[in-house]
C-alpha cells in the first residue's frame, strides 16, 4: 500500500470534519503574510469581479494623475517660422531666478514654479540653436524660437559589387 497518510502536510487530527474553519485559515494566512492583508471586507465591496477590477484601475490612475499633476502649464505651438512658448510667473521677481535654455528638440525651465524645479518641454519641431527671443508682459513669458528650415541631407552613394565567378 502506498503511505499516502505521509505525504499529507497535516497531522491526523485534522483530518477530521470541521477542520478548515474559515477562522483559522484566516489567521494562518495573517500569520504567513505578516499581517499585510486587509479585512476581507475592506477588500471586496461587491462580489462582481469586473467591478473590482475597474475600481482597483481607477483608484491606480488617479494615484498617477495626482503625480504628474503640477502647477506649471506652457502652451507650445508653432507657426511657419517659429515655435513660440508661453507660461505664467507669478511675479516679475521670478525673473531673476528664472533659467532657460533649449536644444534642438527640447526647451528646458528651471526654478518654476518653485526654486529648484526643472521642466522639460517637447518641441513639436527641430529649431535653431541661435535667435532665440524671450518677453515678460503682464505675468507672461513667452519665448520665441526660430525653426530650423535647411536640415541638411546628405546623398549617399551606392557602391555597385560584382560577382566574379572563378573557373
Amino acid at each position: 500500500m502506498f503511505p499516502w497518510n505521509k505525504m499529507f502536510p497535516f497531522p491526523k487530527d485534522y483530518m477530521k470534519d470541521d477542520i478548515f474553519k474559515q477562522s483559522d485559515v484566516d489567521g494562518w494566512m495573517k500569520k504567513a503574510m505578516g499581517g499585510k492583508l486587509p479585512q476581507t471586507s475592506q477588500m471586496f465591496h461587491s462580489t462582481d469581479f469586473f467591478e473590482q477590477s475597474f475600481d482597483l484601475l481607477n483608484k491606480v490612475q488617479a494615484k498617477k494623475k495626482n503625480k504628474r499633476k503640477t502647477d506649471f502649464e506652457a502652451s507650445i505651438f508653432e507657426t511657419h517660422e517659429e515655435v513660440i512658448i508661453r507660461f505664467p510667473l507669478s511675479s516679475e521677481e521670478k525673473l531673476g531666478e528664472l533659467k532657460t535654455y533649449h536644444d534642438s528638440t527640447t526647451c528646458f525651465i528651471e526654478n518654476v514654479p518653485h526654486n529648484g524645479h526643472k521642466q522639460s518641454l517637447k518641441l513639436p519641431c527641430i529649431v535653431k540653436s541661435n535667435g532665440t527671443v524671450a518677453k515678460y508682459k503682464s505675468g507672461i513669458v513667452e519665448i520665441r524660437i526660430p525653426k530650423e528650415t535647411n536640415i541638411s541631407i546628405t546623398k549617399i552613394p551606392i557602391e555597385i559589387i560584382k560577382n566574379s565567378s572563378k573557373k
